[in-house]
């Protein structure tokens, strides 16, 4: 399309007051200049500069390209104004700060307790409590995981000293992926061990800093990447989701358009005498100028209810049956893709009226199907992170009230297998190492042998060993048993 064709087009759109910036927005109206950015926006903003998305299309038709959530910066809008989005992901990320980080042993998987004993897990302890000046670590790991739920991925700046351990590092630095971008390496060898990422340009306030890869501790959240242009970046839940944030987004607003555009419930129109020869066509300034008046009619607190006329008229009653609009459905439709998308149970969102049953057994599908899965996947970063050799950083949830009960059942089940076990071992079914080794213990040496042989072999063991029926004490009295019962 001509340059002159678009501005023909433009400036005929503003003659007869048609705002269509945004129109093609996944963000509807809220794509004409409702932006926090300090810059006169007509349409969305791609970055802090002033640039923004305009509409394009192909040949005369002037067809506008759907915008959707495929770039960084439409994906932050999306949370920022599609509020079950934000909902979702801000739940999740309260749900996964719930752990206590722990190192754990990874032969025994079992908490180590001295960690002041071991001077690399006390700094890097020492770190978790504080990453960085301004952020405590339940704020640091929440803003983490809701950056990596938008974006798919969190990128972390290890700030420290090149030449010292890594568990020497000062602090840690969530960057958003809206102000720092990844530059990819030219000389990837799919054979080497280097990154698909050169350095992350970082720009904030004004300044533009180079963080090199090596620097960089890459929290992810999804699983593979759109393509080598991703330089291995994983593919982000909000992508894919353009049609349940426009819905939502569009319902409410035709909701709140109900609400502040209603006017009055039908027309006022002029009551002419049965001899009147005809009517005179209203001009469009006429129309322009009863619209403006109709706009001081509505359901709001400031608004009119009643219309006070001088003239002969009549009352035309227009009913619409708001149902019809299934504003309600629609985002309910869109709050239940959502949360399909990001394994969060709708059971847990408002509306869904869950009973107490329903809602605790959603709470342990969150944990056990998804927060989870999720924390191990992020922990095992700064495992590799800080180099660690037989320790394992995690997050625990067992004190979660929520899980206590199958801790409860999972306890009880173990003494279940465990008792079985053991009938089998004094049967003689198994061996005393066969037992060990299907309750997941070593096998202990000389000990691969039935019960029979194992009483043989150590008959003081033998807990089904008789003792005499009459003992005989040192002061000589028979102790034997005696019949004190009943008279026959």
């Amino acid at each position: 399309m001509s340059s002159q064709l678009i501005l023909a087009t433009k400036k005929s759109l503003a003659t007869r007051n048609v705002d269509m910036s945004g129109a093609n927005s996944i963000f509807g109206t809220l794509g004409g200049g409702a932006f926090p950015i300090l810059s006169r926006m007509n349409f969305i903003p791609t970055d802090n500069n002033g640039s923004t998305l305009s509409l394009t299309g192909e040949g005369d038709s002037m067809n506008p390209r759907w915008i959707g959530l495929d770039s960084v910066i439409m994906k932050f809008w999306a949370y920022i104004y599609c509020s079950p989005l934000a909902s979702v992901i801000d739940r999740l990320a309260e749900a996964d700060t719930n752990g206590i980080v722990q190192f754990v042993d990874e032969d025994t998987m079992v908490p180590i307790k001295n960690i002041n004993k071991i001077p690399k897990l006390a700094r890097i302890r020492k770190l978790f409590k504080k990453p960085n000046p301004w952020q405590t670590w339940e704020e640091f790991d929440g803003e983490q995981t809701v950056l990596c739920k938008i974006f798919g991925y969190c990128p972390v700046f290890a700030i420290g000293s090149s030449s010292l351990d890594r568990s020497f590092t000062k602090a840690f630095v969530n960057l958003n992926p809206v102000i720092c971008t990844p530059i990819a390496n030219d000389s990837f060898d799919i054979f080497k061990e280097e990154s698909q990422i050169k350095h992350w340009v970082l720009s904030i306030r004004g300044k533009t800093y180079e963080i090199p890869s090596k620097d960089i501790l890459l929290i992810k959240d999804g699983f593979i990447s759109k393509g080598d242009s991703e330089m291995g970046l994983p593919v982000s839940k909000v992508h894919g989701m353009d049609f349940f944030v426009s819905n939502i987004l569009a319902a409410m607003e035709a909701n709140n358009v109900i609400l502040k555009k209603k006017g009055p419930l039908g027309v006022f129109s002029y009551d002419a005498p049965k001899d009147i020869a005809g009517y005179i066509p209203a001009t469009p300034e006429h129309k322009d100028s009863l619209q403006e008046d109709l706009a001081r009619y509505g359901l709001t607190m400031g608004q009119l209810q009643y219309v006070i006329s001088k003239m002969p008229i009549k009352w035309n009653a227009m009913s619409f049956n708001l149902r019809d609009l299934m504003t309600k459905e629609i985002i309910r439709d869109g709050i239940d893709g959502i949360c399909d998308r990001f394994g969060y149970p709708a059971e847990l969102m408002s509306g869904k009226n869950a009973t107490y049953e329903n809602r605790s057994s959603s709470e342990k599908f969150l944990y056990q199907n998804n927060i989870i899965p999720y924390s191990l996947r992020k922990m095992t970063r700064y495992t590799q992170f800080f180099d660690l050799d037989g320790v394992l950083i995690q997050k625990s949830y067992k004190h979660l009230p929520v899980l206590q009960e199958d801790i409860v059942k999972a306890g009880e089940a173990y003494r279940a297998e465990n008792d079985g076990l053991q009938v089998e071992w004094e049967s003689g079914m198994i061996t005393w190492n066969q037992w060990q080794m299907k309750k997941e213990r070593d096998a202990v040496p000389g000990m691969d042998i039935y019960y029979p042989d194992y009483i043989k072999k150590y008959p003081l063991m033998n807990k089904n060993k008789q003792l005499p029926a009459a003992t005989k004490p040192k002061d000589g009295k028979d102790t034997s048993s005696k019949d004190t019962g009943a008279k026959k």
